[in-house]
């Protein structure tokens, strides 16, 4: 974590758009509607800082600041993506050469425990989509999982829990890898409440129950339990496991640095969540969904502007309105199931029984045509 001492630059600049960007495009009712808030998902949370990415930089030469954006837009491809190694397809390299375009500002930062000057840049969203989709890379909603990670370290024969303040190696290492995979983490507090709940033996010999139950108020879709201890020459043993929806990881490493166990643990999590949350497809698809609940203008207003706002949809519009059911149709690289699966983890929906379409599948060659039965949703928005 880096306490900024003092802003050494400033620059506000639009994004240079990419001249191949497809747009979405929406109904008239759409645009002329008031625009209305963005629906959070029951699982996970909205990564907020998701597009702002900060690197070492040598000095503010402009080489050195090219070089830090160039290493900038590498972790935001990454944090997009999903992919702990980015594919160099033309499109990528083409970007990486000039970091420029996507990117709306910028500002160098000075540390204030070291003399390591660092480049803070914030992307453009639909520029970084856009670049995702030319390169056909897969792309995954800034909607994440929560990670709650429990660490123990014995030394010495002690042992003992890392809290939410610690700037240990092990937490530090645990806490940059989450950020420059895009995957809110936290540690517990280790207040009364916790102790009453768990013991540091409990935390080093996993005693789920015990994990389980404290972890329940923090409210976490995944628990990451790291234990680490050294060897006696020199190197570090980490041990991991981790619960999505009750079903246990477990993966241990040996490497010179505590640090090296915690980024490789933190790749294990994030693969495995990128895996199921990501969409992969090459060519974009029709597919029809049914939104019950947002009949009035301000409910149309709010679910258009709530499902435009989701990166794997790229295109929506509405096919038709029959009492209180509209059917729209989205543009996405996504397949049927897993956009269902995607949009049912949204808070702003409640998915229900599929209902017959009302339209045949276009005519518009396979690839356009949507299913027989649309996903059915009910919508309740944010308030």
């Amino acid at each position: 974590m880096f306490l900024i001492n003092h802003v050494t630059a400033v620059c506000l600049r639009p994004a240079h758009r990419p001249t191949n960007r497809r747009h979405r495009h929406f109904s008239a009712a759409m645009v002329c509607s008031a625009a209305v808030c963005c629906g959070v998902s029951a699982h996970g949370e909205m990564v907020d800082w998701l597009y702002d990415v900060e690197v070492p930089a040598r000095s503010q030469a402009e080489n050195d600041q090219r070089s830090a954006a160039r290493s900038a837009l590498r972790e935001m491809l990454m944090r997009m993506t999903g992919l702990e190694n980015l594919p160099m397809s033309e499109p990528v390299v083409r970007a990486l050469d000039s970091p420029d375009r996507y990117y709306v500002k910028y500002r160098f930062i000075q540390a204030r425990d070291d003399e390591e000057q660092r480049l803070r840049v914030s992307f453009e969203p639909k520029a970084v989509h856009d670049l995702v989709s030319e390169a056909a890379l897969p792309i995954w909603s800034a909607d994440r999982p929560r990670i709650l990670a429990w660490l123990a370290i014995r030394e010495n024969g002690r042992i003992r829990v890392l809290d939410s303040t610690s700037d240990h190696p092990l937490a530090e290492g645990l806490r940059q890898r989450s950020r420059q995979r895009g995957v809110p983490l936290r540690l517990p507090l280790l207040d009364l409440e916790d102790r009453e709940l768990i013991s540091p033996p409990a935390v080093w010999d996993g005693f789920a129950f015990s994990l389980h139950a404290a972890s329940r108020r923090y409210g976490a879709d995944v628990v990451l339990v790291g234990r680490a201890s050294p060897h006696a020459n020199g190197a570090w043993q980490t041990r991991w496991e981790f619960w999505l929806h009750d079903a246990p990881r477990e993966f241990s490493y040996s490497d010179a640095t505590i640090e090296a166990g915690a980024i490789k643990a933190m790749d294990e999590v994030a693969n495995e969540l990128m895996q199921r949350s990501a969409v992969f497809g090459l060519d974009a698809t029709m597919i029809e969904i049914a939104v019950k609940g947002a009949g009035s203008i301000h409910g149309y207003a709010a679910l258009m502007r709530h499902l435009s706002s989701l990166e794997y949809i790229e295109r929506v519009h509405l096919a038709a309105a029959q009492q209180e059911t509209l059917t729209l149709r989205v543009v996405t690289r996504s397949t049927p199931e897993r956009l269902g699966e995607l949009l049912s983890k949204d808070r702003a929906f409640r998915r229900l029984p599929a209902m017959p379409s009302l339209f045949p599948p276009p005519e518009t060659g396979a690839s356009e045509g949507g299913p027989d039965e649309p996903i059915t949703l009910l919508w309740h928005g944010k308030g």
